[in-house]
């Protein structure tokens, strides 16, 4: 039977007909947030700064999602894929660049190139030289030829791409420590059950830099519950995700923010409010969490929220009926 890459099909494709009371609005005065926006259909990329939200990609003609503002703040990646194809739509999708204003967009990776069946994830290094993904590929050099999750560095064109976790099984949603030391990744605590979400932890493992690989993983989560999306700290101390069992998804329900140590000294629980609180990142000062919502009573499906880092002061950001945003990430002004 063919294997996907490891637990990145994540279904997001649920709805709520409850309401209820929304929490106070966040301050937004000095954040610009980027984000996916479905409405009637159409999938965009869209920024909001307290005020206004702009569609970026502007073309209806495709869907756009997973934003990711370059650490200059002048540039933007996303991934394109047929109309209606939707999020998470790995298989048919394309990596773009465009300016962070939306002008300039082009594709820096084609469908299948490099023979990937599957790209996913793209992130950029901490100095902005480099991107970060998932390629679902063989790995010749370590006799592997299974396609199979690979986590890739490439340069921001999209060329010279690098395979740089030299295992034998599935990985994925990686993401780049802010000194571009270390990177952590979602993989399995059994590899001869790797497809089982519920085996899906995280792990972390320094980059070396001479030979661009990973080495000496250190597993961080152990339970028996579905982790995925990991995003460091801006001081590099703490790792958030989110963890819940991975039928919950379909109810809609206890999916969890948690964060924990680099080093696997402490896993910590943030958010525990019953909803599925998805694809957790730190604003940039370090000091809140933004992500998506969504629950049986309520908010509206993939409303915007952001928490205190410990979990309190949890305030709405954007939520609207009929629109579904997703995957938040927050630049300053």
């Amino acid at each position: 039977m063919k294997k996907t890459i490891l637990f990145i099909l994540v279904p997001v494709i649920f709805f709520s007909c409850i309401k209820e009371d929304p929490l106070p609005t966040d301050n937004t005065n000095n954040l610009l947030f980027f984000y996916e926006r479905t409405e009637n259909g159409n999938l965009q990329v869209y920024k909001y700064d307290g005020n206004t939200e702009t569609n970026l990609s502007n073309d209806n003609n495709y869907d756009y999602w997973w934003i990711k503002v370059s650490p200059d703040k002048k540039r933007f990646l996303c991934y394109r894929s047929p109309k209606h194809a939707g999020v998470n739509s790995y298989t048919t999708c394309e990596l773009m660049m465009f300016n962070v204003d939306g002008s300039n967009g082009h594709v820096i990776i084609p469908l299948h190139a490099y023979g990937w069946q599957i790209q996913a994830h793209a992130k950029w290094s901490p100095d902005g030289t480099k991107i970060l993904g998932i390629a679902k590929c063989t790995d010749p050099s370590i006799n592997d030829l299974v396609p199979r999750g690979r986590i890739v560095v490439f340069n921001t064109d999209g060329t010279n791409p690098v395979i740089i976790s030299k295992f034998k099984h599935e990985v994925a949603d990686p993401a780049w420590s802010p000194d571009g030391n270390k990177v952590v990744y979602v993989g399995p605590s059994d590899i001869a059950d790797e497809s089982n979400p519920e085996k899906a932890e995280i792990y972390q493992a320094t980059l070396n830099q001479t030979n661009m690989s990973l080495e000496n993983p250190i597993r961080l989560t152990f339970d028996n519950l579905y982790c995925y999306d990991p995003a460091w700290s801006p001081d590099g101390n703490w790792i958030a995700y989110s963890k819940g069992a991975f039928i919950n998804l379909i109810w809609k329900e206890n999916h969890d923010i948690y964060k924990c140590r680099p080093d696997g000294s402490e896993d910590v629980l943030v958010l525990h409010d019953g909803k599925v609180n998805g694809v957790p990142t730190w604003i940039p000062d370090g000091k809140r969490l933004i992500f998506h919502v969504l629950g049986l009573n309520g908010p509206p499906p993939f409303s915007l929220y952001s928490c205190s880092a410990n979990g309190n002061e949890k305030k709405l950001i954007l939520s609207n009926d009929g629109i579904y945003r997703s995957s938040p990430t927050a630049i300053e002004k």
